[in-house]
């Protein structure tokens, strides 16, 4: 790894850039700071600098998350939810976020899609081998498994293999 020293100062303006060209969460700002050679109260001060200029906000961090996994990767709540928690942020905030967030989405539409485009590219004629693939490749995405079952079982049954 490249390890750069900076002062705290260059660290700012440089943290300031970082932070303006997209949404950057506390993780992903020590990191930074680490590879600089800053920690421990610099590196605190300086996200709390961040904070309070309006640089970072974990809020809006985490709602911009979520619409971009969901939207672009097609990730389910499973793995959003647990990409959050090992950025650090607390299950009471992540599940405010999720209560705003999928109520305005046709989450089961949208699984139900993956998995049919899936279904599309399998070559197996065996049902059960089928359902298999199209609930491991919904748990893979980070959907729940009933409805990555349900879906599966619709799919299958409806013969929508073409």
């Amino acid at each position: 790894m490249n390890v750069r020293k900076l002062t705290p100062e260059q660290a700012l303006d440089k943290l300031m850039s970082y932070c303006s060209k997209m949404e950057r969460s506390e993780f992903d700002v020590r990191q930074k700071l680490f590879m600089w050679g800053i920690t421990g109260d610099a590196a605190q001060k300086l996200i709390n600098k961040l904070n309070e200029d309006g640089f970072m906000d974990s809020q809006r961090y985490i709602y911009s998350y979520i619409r971009g996994k969901f939207f672009y990767k097609k990730w389910g709540r499973v793995k959003i939810r647990y990409n959050l928690t090992l950025r650090g942020f607390k299950e009471s905030v992540i599940n405010e976020a999720f209560d705003a967030f999928f109520p305005t989405v046709d989450y089961e539409q949208m699984i139900f899609d993956q998995l049919r485009r899936k279904n599309q590219s399998l070559d197996i004629e065996d049902e059960y081998q089928r359902k298999s693939k199209l609930i491991q490749f919904g748990q893979s995405r980070g959907y729940e498994t009933e409805i990555s079952l349900a879906c599966a079982d619709r799919i299958v049954e409806s013969k929508d293999n073409e």
